[in-house]
């Protein structure tokens, strides 16, 4: 990324006046968590006469990613004016607008309207349906995207994804498996159709079907996280003793004590500096779109934000992540394997969640450790109370027969669980005054010498 800035820089430096490269450097700027230099030259194109909506879209997120909602809103709102049966704006917008407001149907009254206008258009009926999905409607995704078939849409590629992806979310497993036959007779060696069809397979109870392609799909991709997951899925469900190897708790799920970051006196006392910051610039009402959380906010990209004790989580998490390799030791597991002795911070993130919030079950596919930090979360009322913990084991895909956590995580102030990318975790949901807040991070192994 940074060598695309630089690339773009100096061909503004040329060519001062040239729009396009104006709007390609905010982009790059904007995909760097750049924001505040996204936004400025994302004003210079526009004020210079460019009127894409491609370049309001762009301004758009650098505001958001800025903390400058309403501003960002306005952005989307003009990229919307210039094109509006844009269904990658129209998203951006109906994200924004859920997160700020927690409310459906004010997020989709602006595609509502467009698809008044454009009602032959598949991709904005696409786009609304996933809207419905992504805010709690699982149902009702499937319905709306099965309605519009029944209008006489071709078949693509996307839209079969798409109708297998919502069978299996709204329960229908049996036509999630039809659907994800009839991708893989016509596009065999696409991996993500290859996939769709293990995760149908295991949902109807067949996991040794799904092995046979899973086990392809492992040779090909031996680092993807999620294929692992696949894998050790099926194994646990045939009882094979290869899944315990993988999903080995004690061996590979540790919690330490986030380090003191130069500019603290005490790792307490920095962690009360961060709790305080990430409370100051969680402004959500509602989680965004294709992750985890829900009833809750997510901040994204600490490592580039401006306060300095949102920043210095890098430095914090150092302690704990290089602790939990210099215990993990060498093996020929899929995690060991990759022990190179260090790491690299690749995503860290903030989680503030309501009372009812929960992460869904989920694994990290581009990770290899991956790490959640408690701050602050509600006590337990009882003994035998694990609302709000963080948990392992149960599956983020339905299986037949349905599989329970293995291993549940009592949350400690300041202490940082790190385990592999491939484990299914999730949180028991909680009801209490109290926002659970967390930070979480992914980390690849060092780059070799």
């Amino acid at each position: 990324m940074d060598e695309a800035i630089a690339a773009f820089r100096a061909i503004v430096e040329i060519a001062p006046t040239n729009l396009a490269v104006m709007h390609n450097l905010a982009g790059a700027l904007g995909d760097a968590d750049r924001h505040k230099e996204a936004i400025d030259w994302a004003q210079r194109a526009i004020n210079a006469g460019i009127q894409a909506p491609e370049t309001w879209r762009v301004l758009g997120k650098a505001l958001a990613g800025d903390e400058r909602l309403e501003e960002a809103k306005q952005a989307f709102q003009r990229a919307i004016e210039l094109r509006p049966n844009d269904a990658v704006v129209q998203k951006d917008y109906a994200q924004l607008i859920w997160m700020m407001t927690a409310d459906r149907a004010l997020a989709l009254v602006k595609i509502n309207s467009a698809i008044a206008a454009f009602p032959q258009d598949m991709e904005l009926r696409m786009v609304r349906a996933q809207i419905i999905g992504q805010t709690g409607d699982a149902r009702g995704e499937y319905e709306e995207i099965l309605a519009f078939t029944k209008m006489g849409a071709d078949f693509n590629l996307h839209l079969e994804m798409a109708t297998l992806n919502a069978a299996l979310a709204a329960g229908e497993f049996i036509a999630a498996l039809r659907h994800a036959r009839a991708a893989y007779a016509k596009e065999p060696h696409n991996p993500l159709i290859r996939q769709a069809l293990c995760r149908s397979l295991l949902a109807v109870g067949e996991p040794l079907e799904a092995l046979r392609e899973i086990g392809r799909l492992r040779a090909q991709y031996p680092l993807d996280q999620l294929y692992i997951a696949l894998q050790a899925t099926a194994w646990r469900m045939l009882e094979d003793e290869r899944y315990h190897a993988v999903f080995d708790y004690k061996r590979f799920v540790a919690g330490f004590p986030l380090a003191c970051p130069p500019g603290w006196r005490s790792a307490e006392q920095y962690v009360d500096d961060l709790i305080e910051a990430l409370d100051r610039h969680h402004h959500y009402k509602s989680h965004p779109f294709g992750q985890s959380v829900r009833n809750g906010s997510q901040l994204q990209s600490l490592n580039a934000h401006a306060d300095p004790a949102i920043r210095a989580v890098t430095e914090a998490v150092r302690g704990p992540i290089q602790s939990y390799i210099d215990q993990l030791g060498v093996g020929t597991d899929p995690l060991r394997i990759r022990n190179r002795g260090g790491y690299r911070l690749f995503s860290i993130w903030s989680i503030a969640l309501k009372s009812s919030g929960y992460h869904v079950d989920h694994v990290h596919p581009q990770g290899w450790l991956s790490s959640a930090c408690h701050l602050r979360f509600p006590e337990p009322k009882t003994e035998n109370d694990k609302s709000g913990w963080l948990k392992f084991g149960e599956p983020g895909i339905p299986t037949t027969p349905s599989l329970d956590p293995e291993l549940f995580v009592r949350p400690q102030k300041g202490v940082m669980v790190v385990f592999p990318s491939y484990m299914w975790h999730g949180t028991a949901p909680f009801s209490a005054a109290t926002t659970r807040l967390t930070i979480a991070g992914d980390s690849l192994p060092a780059q070799p010498i």
